[in-house]
C-alpha cells in the first residue's frame, strides 16, 4: 500500500491521503485505495485544508466506519463532519479525549463563509429485483432522478468525474461482469439544466433473494424551508415498488447544503426525517396491525395480500423528527 501512488502516509491501522486543493472528489485513485484498505481491514483517512469542500460521492464513501475525513485547521485537527478534534496516535487520527469537554472544533462551528445555502433532499432506496437474465439495472435511480428532478442522469460511472453517458444497459454490463463481487457507482445530473442538480450514488450486489440495488440519491433545492412536494412523488414510487416486491426500505431526509452538491467542512445544520417506507418483508416480519398502530401514522402500500407500509413526517409537528423516528423504529423492530 506504501507504493500506491495516491498514498501519503501508510501504517499497520490506516492509510492517510492528503489532499490541498479546493474540491476533491472520489477519483479512480481514490476507489482504488479504498477497496484495498477495506480487502486488508484499514482505515482510509483524507486529509485537507480547512477551506476544501468535497463532492457528493466522496462524502457518501464516507459512511462507512473504514474511512474518515480529517481537516488541519489553524486550532488543530478534526473530523470533518462532526467538527470533533482528533490527534494522531502514531497510527491513525482519533477522536481526542478533550472533545467531551471542548465540543467541535471553532473553525467547523463557523459555518460557511463563501456560499448561501438551499436545501438538500436525500432518498436512501433499497430494492431487491429477481435475478433472471431480462434484468436491467439502474431502473431505482432513474426513476428517482424523473420523478423528482424531472430528467434521468445524464453520466455515470465507477469514479469521478462521470462522464459516461447515462446507459443502463451498459451499467447492467458492468455489474454482470464483475459479478459476484458488489459494484459501486456514481451518477449526476441536472447541472447546467433547468431541473435542480442531483446526484449519488448505486451499490448494485447478490444477495440470497435476488439482486439488490442500493441508491443515495440527493438533490439540491434554493432556499432554506422544505416543501412537501417531493413526498407525494416517494410515495407513489415506494407503493409502485412495494406491490412488485421489490421494496425493502426507502428513507427520505432534507438538510441545508449547498447548491452544487459540495460539503465544507463546516456545520452547515441537521437533517431532518422527511419519510420511510417499509417493503412487504418488513411489514411481513413486524405485522400489518403492528405496523399500523406505529407511534408515527401510517399507511399500507402495494399489494393488500403483501403489503408494505409508508410513514411521512413531514405532516405532523406535536414531536421533533427525530423522536418520532426513532419511536417509530423501535416500534417496528
Amino acid at each position: 500500500m506504501r507504493e500506491h501512488p495516491a498514498v501519503d502516509l501508510a501504517t499497520e491501522r490506516s492509510v492517510v491521503i492528503t489532499r490541498d486543493r479546493e474540491i476533491v472528489p472520489i477519483s479512480s485513485w481514490v476507489t482504488d485505495v479504498m477497496a484495498r484498505c477495506a480487502a486488508e481491514d484499514l482505515v482510509l483517512q483524507v486529509l485537507t485544508p480547512p477551506d476544501t469542500r468535497i463532492t457528493l460521492p466522496l462524502r457518501l464513501a464516507f459512511r462507512g466506519p473504514q474511512a474518515r475525513w480529517i481537516v488541519h485547521a489553524g486550532d488543530g485537527h478534526y473530523e470533518g463532519f462532526s467538527g470533533l478534534p482528533v490527534d494522531w496516535n502514531g497510527t491513525e487520527f482519533v477522536v481526542a479525549e478533550r472533545a467531551r469537554t471542548d465540543g467541535p472544533s471553532p473553525t467547523f462551528l463557523r459555518g460557511p463563509e463563501d456560499a448561501e445555502l438551499g436545501h438538500h433532499v436525500i432518498v436512501d432506496l433499497r430494492v431487491v429485483h429477481d435475478a433472471t437474465e431480462e434484468l436491467v439495472l439502474g431502473s431505482a435511480v432513474e426513476e428517482l432522478a424523473l420523478l423528482l428532478a424531472g430528467a434521468a442522469p445524464s453520466g455515470w460511472g465507477a469514479a469521478e468525474p462521470a462522464v459516461a453517458r447515462w446507459d443502463r444497459a451498459a451499467l447492467t454490463a458492468l455489474c454482470r461482469r464483475r459479478a459476484p463481487r458488489p459494484t459501486w457507482l456514481v451518477f449526476t445530473g441536472g447541472h447546467g439544466e433547468p431541473g435542480p442538480p442531483f446526484g449519488g450514488t448505486v451499490q448494485v450486489s447478490r444477495v440470497d433473494t435476488g439482486v439488490r440495488e442500493e441508491v443515495i440519491f440527493v438533490m439540491s433545492l434554493p432556499g432554506d424551508t422544505w416543501s412537501p412536494g417531493p413526498l407525494g412523488a416517494l410515495e407513489s414510487l415506494a407503493d409502485r415498488y412495494a406491490g412488485t416486491g421489490e421494496l425493502s426500505t426507502l428513507t427520505a431526509h432534507c438538510m441545508p447544503g449547498r447548491a452544487d452538491l459540495t460539503y465544507p467542512a463546516r456545520l452547515l445544520g441537521f437533517p431532518r426525517p422527511l419519510a420511510l417506507a417499509l417493503g412487504p418483508a418488513g411489514v411481513a416480519e413486524a405485522g400489518s396491525q403492528r405496523a399500523l398502530s406505529a407511534p408515527v401514522k401510517g399507511r399500507l402500500i402495494g399489494d393488500p395480500a403483501e403489503p408494505g407500509a409508508w410513514y411521512a413526517f413531514a405532516d405532523d409537528t406535536s414531536d421533533p423528527p427525530w423522536e418520532r423516528m426513532g419511536a417509530l423504529i423501535r416500534h417496528l423492530t
